[in-house]
């Protein structure tokens, strides 16, 4: 969803502009805790008991940009969604340099895909399977270096049961516990040996399904 720039003269207007922020700011979409507030990309952080961190970065550079109006609406939605007690919760909020950091914790993935209505799984490649995910896309390897991309089918990304795996659907980055070893190739990019960076062709070009596959 493209931002909202248009100045807001009208208070419904004005609703809507903060409205599309915060769904921006929690779609972005955004290893210890304390890198995770340093990011400057927005990134998703999948953690090993299974709950989940997002790092939302934003631009904020508006006059017409409100952040104590801003939020509010974001703890607005936590509370409707059931707050802390439902699986979410507001970790910080702050603007600074003309732009807007939003950190939230989710218990669970499945609050993290409810919340911000977008599609997300993580778990095994096996349970990902049960789940109706075919893998039928193109995938790579991740070498010791990143830089080298060796093609490979969906028969050897699924041979090992163990292998964990974060399927997404979201221009966003992705961190996970542990070591890459394939991804999917529509508009991907390791960058390190836990991250992902998945970048469409332009900020309203809809997401590819995302397979990362790690152990």
């Amino acid at each position: 969803m493209s931002w909202i720039v248009k100045r807001a003269e009208g208070g419904n207007v004005r609703k809507l502009m903060v409205a599309g922020l915060f769904i921006i700011l929690c779609t972005g979409l955004l290893s210890g805790c304390s890198q995770q507030t340093d990011v400057e990309t927005s990134t998703v952080f999948i953690e090993k008991k299974g709950s989940v961190v997002s790092v939302d970065v934003e631009k904020f550079d508006k006059e017409y940009y409100e952040a104590e109006e801003l939020e509010n609406y974001i703890e607005k939605q936590v509370e409707e969604y059931g707050g802390k007690d439902g699986g979410v919760e507001k970790s910080s909020f702050d603007v600074k340099d003309g732009k807007a950091k939003l950190k939230m914790r989710y218990d669970s993935y499945e609050d993290y895909a409810n919340f911000n209505g977008i599609e997300f799984y993580s778990g095994s490649v096996v349970t990902a399977q049960a789940e109706g995910y075919d893998f039928d896309t193109e995938f790579y390897s991740v070498s010791e270096n990143l830089k080298e991309q060796k093609a490979v089918d969906s028969e050897k990304v699924l041979e090992d049961d163990d292998n964990k795996i974060a399927i997404i659907k979201a221009n966003v980055d992705v961190s996970v516990p542990g070591k890459i070893l394939y991804v999917s190739k529509q508009d991907t990019k390791v960058t390190a040996e836990d991250t992902v960076s998945i970048t469409g062709e332009g900020a309203n070009e809809e997401a590819a399904l995302t397979y990362i596959i790690y152990q």
